[in-house]
């Protein structure tokens, strides 16, 4: 619902804008014209464009600064596209294959393609790496297209940006009529230029998040526990005795937590199994009883402290008994103090022989199946003792893989760094797979064209067209027939 919302408002400010466009488009609003003309925006219905030639200067210098690198490089790219144009295709084949025999229902790791979409499979706070990521990817995708034809003489009007509602598309103006008298392989390295910066751009940004945790070494540790980054206001562990931001937790009850992985899984053990028990000795046992007749609630749970104990923090222990021959020493339950037992325990235990020492017992908390009770340990400050349900812990608590060595640092800028490389690397090698696809309106569709244009045993031009024509017409029902299938069962 929220980001329905979200995106009602986007359409709105849309409208508003597109309104006022109109009227003062009408009333010739000399200065809103001038602003228009001097800036290259133009508003359209659910849709901003941004048009400008301030780059081709910089374009035509940089192409012909290094002459002999460029044509290595974009000859490289030619090849490369050409030869991940196969692959794509069958990629696409494949799922197409996969749809029609039914396995995507069956076997959930079947690849299939599906569009990603804020709100739908991606979380809505993540929005602003949406957008980043595709203007990003758009933009170098252009910007290769521009380079490569400037690199061969062909006209670069200029370039613009694309805001269709939330989704950005960047685009280079390039005379068409001068890519068309070009040769062959001329054409195809302009072609090509896109989909080669596209697969650049997602080999850089997956080197650099291979290497983050070596990039921020100095500064951040990685896969020594987890950092605390926000603690919601309805948290039940905010209080002097609870969590603070920047804590450092590494266990969790007997659960090694090295990550945000291991994070999840402890809390999720947490809610699985019941409280642990805990070893403790006889004396501090009889030293702090303050045990009342039990009786069973209706909950199931036995109580067996009075109410001045409760709102001191007890709680009813049940003795854990060992073997059948194991003498019973204690009374069935005892009122212990909760942080008392909890961190003078000797460790944590299900049976008393696991407590090795002489006089020293298995204590578990009686409580009901959905309370348990969880032992955060942190590197400063005391372990944080939470009762209650672990789910709460993981719906309030907001955790970071970076922990910072300095305090003057926060987990937010290298855990921004790899979600952006991560999408980065994503949509780039995505959008290069995409446009390599011989499908009208992509660049596969004018590659092809250009492909079947070379030499070959079919001299009749006109065929060889109509073969290019029939190859295009192929991937791209291909190609729609999966968009519609993800549109209608992941979307709709």
């Amino acid at each position: 619902m929220d980001s329905l919302n979200i995106l009602i408002g986007i359409g709105l400010v849309h409208c508003t804008l597109f309104f006022f466009d109109t009227f003062f488009r009408s009333c010739s609003h000399y200065p809103y014209l001038y602003f228009l003309k001097n800036t290259g925006i133009t508003i359209e219905a659910l849709r901003i464009r941004w048009y400008t030639t301030a780059c081709n200067r910089m374009i035509m210098k940089w192409a012909t600064d290094r002459s002999k690198f460029w044509l290595a490089w974009f000859n490289a790219g030619v090849i490369i596209t050409i030869l991940l144009l196969p692959v794509a295709s069958f990629i696409i084949l494949k799922m197409t294959f996969n749809l029609w025999t039914g396995q995507t229902a069956k076997d959930n790791s079947v690849q299939t393609l599906e569009p990603m979409l804020p709100g739908v499979n991606l979380p809505l706070d993540e929005i602003g790496y949406y957008a980043a990521t595709l203007a990003l990817c758009s933009v170098v995708h252009e910007f290769g297209h521009a380079l490569a034809a400037a690199r061969e003489d062909v006209q670069v009007f200029g370039m613009g940006l694309l805001v269709a509602l939330v989704i950005p598309v960047a685009y280079a103006h390039i005379s068409s009529e001068q890519l068309g008298v070009l040769p062959v392989y001329n054409q195809l390295r302009i072609l090509c230029a896109g989909v080669w910066h596209n697969i650049v751009l997602a080999t850089l940004a997956a080197g650099t998040l291979i290497l983050t945790t070596w990039l921020w070494a100095p500064l951040y540790t990685v896969g020594h526990g987890v950092a605390v980054k926000t603690i919601t206001s309805n948290s039940p562990l905010l209080g002097s005795t609870g969590l603070l931001p920047r804590d450092t937790i590494y266990r969790i009850n007997d659960c090694t937590v090295n990550d945000c992985d291991d994070w999840y899984h402890c809390i999720l053990t947490a809610v699985r199994r019941p409280s642990p028990g805990y070893c403790v000795t006889q004396k501090l046992i009889q030293e702090y009883d303050e045990s009342v007749p039990a009786w069973h609630m209706a909950n199931g749970a036995v109580s067996c402290c009075g109410e001045d104990s409760e709102a001191a923090g007890s709680l009813c222990f049940e003795y854990i008994e060992g073997p059948p021959a194991a003498p019973l020493q204690l009374p069935p339950h005892s009122c212990l103090p909760a942080r008392l037992v909890t961190f003078h325990a000797q460790r944590f235990c299900q049976y008393s022989h696991h407590c090795t020492p002489h006089e020293t017992h298995c204590m578990q908390p009686s409580l009901d199946n959905v309370t348990k009770v969880v032992q955060i340990k942190r590197r400063e400050g005391k372990d944080v003792l939470f009762i209650g349900d672990p789910g709460d812990i993981y719906r309030t608590v907001d955790v970071s893989d970076w922990v910072p060595k300095y305090s003057f640092l926060n987990s937010e800028l290298p855990e921004a760094l790899a979600l952006l490389c991560k999408y980065v690397t994503v949509f780039s090698a995505g959008l290069a797979v995409v446009n390599v696809v011989p499908c009208f309106c992509f660049d596969g569709q004018y590659i092809v064209a250009a492909l079947f244009m070379l030499r070959s045993r079919i001299r009749q031009k006109s065929l060889r067209q109509a073969l290019a024509l029939t190859v295009t017409c192929i991937g791209t029902l291909f190609l729609s027939i999966n968009l519609v299938y993800i549109f209608v069962n992941k979307i709709i």
